[in-house]
């Protein structure tokens, strides 16, 4: 489990499990902000806890950011 913080909210990353024993997904992060599930960030073997934040920060920002509203005047 490990927490990232961005833009003063803090997001929980942890590996996302099979609810099925006869189903095995590729590893992945599931992602949480406030205990709601926003989406999946792909496992990288041999990451560091440093590379994995930057990794997260980056993918949050593409999200959040582009599923923002534009505001044309």
């Amino acid at each position: 489990r490990h927490w990232v913080e961005w833009h003063g909210e803090r997001y929980i990353v942890e590996p996302l499990k099979s609810l099925s024993r006869v189903t095995a997904l590729s590893p992945v992060w599931a992602v949480f902000r406030r205990g709601e599930f926003i989406g999946t960030l792909p496992y990288r073997i041999n990451e560091t806890p440093e590379e994995l934040d930057v990794r997260c920060r980056i993918w949050l920002q593409d999200l959040l950011e582009t599923s923002l509203p534009s505001h044309r005047q």
